[in-house]
């Protein structure tokens, strides 16, 4: 049974955290890689099967996290675009009275 955990951190933590996980999933991976391996060199059959399937169940819950993270990386990404958008509207000028000013009238008036 799978449970979501929420917790919050600062927005300028976000690519941090997001690094946080891919480490923490990248190690887990490569440990579970290193056991198979060794087992497999020793000729312990057995126990590179357990770790196989071991290396499975935490490659499913990796894909899970993996999927999480891209969700989270999507809404930091549509953040930072929400920002640009602030900084730079692409409302037209407004004379009061005239309507809006194009802007190669702008130019041509000074």
């Amino acid at each position: 049974m799978r449970a979501n955990i929420t917790y919050s951190v600062d927005v300028e933590s976000i690519p941090e955290e997001i690094l946080r996980v891919l480490r923490a999933e990248q190690m887990s991976l490569t440990t579970l890689f290193e056991i198979t391996q060794d087992a497999i060199r020793r000729k312990n059959y057995l126990e590179a099967r357990d770790a196989i399937l071991k290396l499975r169940k935490t490659l499913g819950d990796s894909d899970i996290r993996l999927f999480e993270t891209d969700k989270i990386l999507a809404g930091y990404i549509d953040m930072l675009n929400q920002g640009d958008d602030a900084a730079n509207p692409e409302e037209p000028i407004v004379d009061e009275g005239q309507g809006p000013i194009e802007e190669d009238e702008i130019s041509e008036e000074g």
